[in-house]
């Protein structure tokens, strides 16, 4: 886990660029409190309109209990989802959109990943795959893949 914290960017380029939000968490990282049997943490980026998205990064004991996360995250995200529908993503995942923001949700063998954005830009094409794009190859290089 710290491999992939120190590989975060503080910058991040979509069709806008988002900035690290280190005011937003405690010495600028979050720690989610529904995670059972392993670690993670939470960070957040804004914009230039202030747009926020926060990705989470979790690894567990085991696959299976990532799975079992992936699987309460994804009950959570009920309704909005489109499971598996993006060929080249790891299996499972869920992507999704609803009235106050995107996310899209993956579980990678011991580890969980979470990009939220908690208000879908008003102004410009919505970035979350773009950004889960990003996330999940940052989560393949702190692996070694």
């Amino acid at each position: 886990m710290p491999a992939i914290l120190d590989s975060l960017p503080r910058e991040i380029i979509t069709n806008t660029q988002w900035r690290r939000d280190y005011s937003r968490f405690d010495d600028g990282v979050g720690t989610p409190r529904n995670i059972q049997n392993g670690r993670g943490f939470r960070v957040a980026y804004i914009d230039q309109m202030a747009n926020n998205f926060q990705m989470t990064f979790a690894q567990f004991d085991t696959a299976d209990d990532a799975i079992a996360h992936y699987l309460r995250m994804k009950d959570i995200r009920e309704g909005i989802e489109e499971e598996n529908s993006i060929e080249d993503f790891p299996q499972p995942h869920v992507l999704g959109r609803g009235l106050y923001g995107s996310v899209a949700l993956f579980a990678v063998d011991e580890f969980f990943l979470e990009v939220l954005m908690e208000r879908a830009p008003g102004t410009s094409a919505n970035p979350t795959v773009s950004i889960a794009r990003q996330a999940l190859q940052l989560l393949a290089e702190a692996r070694g893949e």
